[in-house]
């Protein structure tokens, strides 16, 4: 199994910088003073009760995401409170430990369509665990001993089941956010292969981990 590991450590601060910059360019194009914006630190389920959503995590049919705004066409959502439906092996038992009960995912097709993704948000609870799970994912992996599934989505996704797959995970408060990536003629994906490395870095760092959970994370009230 070809497994790679996404490290996105350069970019972890840029959503809550665009998310305040792009208010603060509307409070001034109205003359309005700009309100400053505090997101939350989603560091724990006690704190953070709203389970996610489909409508929440993929609301439309194409995902616009990263620098040059790729989009990514929508074949599938689904939303599970059993997390071991999207896990194998030892992952199961990792994932029941850090008491993971929701998982939201979709599977996308690339801009040019030589890729199929699985992205989505594990719902754990708390930061701790979630550290944890990250942390155990990729000795899994390197030992065979346990993986995240995608979710096939009809002709040409045939490839998220097999082991010729590329895998990409990070970490926001009680959320863990993550891809698997395969090529629709069932190829092997190399790990410097640049497609598949801007595919998971636009889905999972300028997506899940920052546009999604910058929304969540600036909803003040368990409700909204």
């Amino acid at each position: 199994m070809l497994a790679g590991v996404l490290t996105l450590l350069l970019l972890c601060g840029t959503g809550t910088y665009l998310l305040a910059r792009d208010e603060a360019a509307q409070q001034a194009a109205s003359g309005q003073p700009a309100a400053a914006i505090v997101l939350r630190e989603l560091s724990s389920r006690a704190d953070d009760p709203r389970p996610l959503t489909t409508a929440e995590v993929f609301p439309d049919e194409v995902v616009v995401a990263g620098p040059t705004a790729n989009s990514y066409r929508v074949l599938r959502v689904q939303a599970l409170q059993r997390c071991s439906v999207v896990a194998e092996g030892a992952l199961v038992a990792l994932l029941e430990s850090a008491g993971c009960d929701q998982v939201v995912r979709a599977t996308l097709r690339s801009p040019e369509g030589g890729y199929v993704i699985t992205a989505g948000l594990l719902n754990l609870a708390d930061s701790a665990g979630a550290e944890a799970v990250h942390g155990g994912i990729k000795a899994l992996l390197d030992n065979g001993s346990g993986r995240l599934r995608g979710l096939p989505a009809g002709r040409g996704t045939g490839g998220l089941t097999g082991d010729a797959t590329q895998l990409g995970w990070q970490v926001r408060g009680h959320f863990l956010a993550y891809a698997v990536i395969a090529r629709t003629d069932g190829g092997k994906i190399y790990p410097d292969d640049p497609t598949a490395h801007q595919i998971l870095s636009d889905l999972i760092e300028h997506y899940l981990r920052t546009r999604v959970l910058d929304r969540r994370a600036s909803c003040g009230a368990p409700a909204c």
